[in-house]
């Protein structure tokens, strides 16, 4: 086990290091790009499912989207059909600062991954994906 943690600690300390091209949005802390990445995925959550799947408490995740509105890249918006609900929405500018830190992170690992073998790539996808699923089957035990 130890062995793992520091393989990945190692890993990630080497991808993120310096020397990588600068975030899509510098100015943003891995919190608000957390959450940016969410609001993304969920289309147009509610700041309750925002909370619930960020895992933290209302009054941080209010702070968090307040940041992100600060910077233009989430609105908020009534929702059509009860307008006592609250969503949270990407716009177009948190949309293009979304797609532009995705393609930069696929590059990222593009370059990692890069000279690995057809082999080596299977096995990676191979423990990967146990990986996920264990942390999925964890994060389901926990809720």
């Amino acid at each position: 086990m130890e062995g793992i943690d520091e393989l990945l600690r190692g890993m990630l300390h080497g991808y993120l290091k310096r020397g990588h091209p600068a975030p899509a949005h510098p100015h943003l802390t891995i919190g608000q790009i957390h959450c940016l990445r969410l609001i993304a995925r969920l289309g147009m959550p509610t700041m309750s499912e925002l909370s619930e799947a960020l895992q933290l408490q209302p009054s941080t995740v209010t702070g968090l989207v307040d940041a992100l509105i600060e910077h233009g890249l989430a609105e908020r918006r009534d929702d059509p059909e009860d307008r006592r609900i609250v969503r949270v929405a990407l716009t177009a500018e948190g949309k293009r600062g979304r797609e532009q830190h995705r393609r930069m992170m696929r590059r990222r690992l593009m370059k990692v991954l890069g000279d690995i073998d057809d082999q080596g790539l299977h096995k990676i996808h191979d423990a990967l994906t146990i990986l996920h699923d264990a942390a999925t089957r964890a994060a389901r035990d926990h809720s």
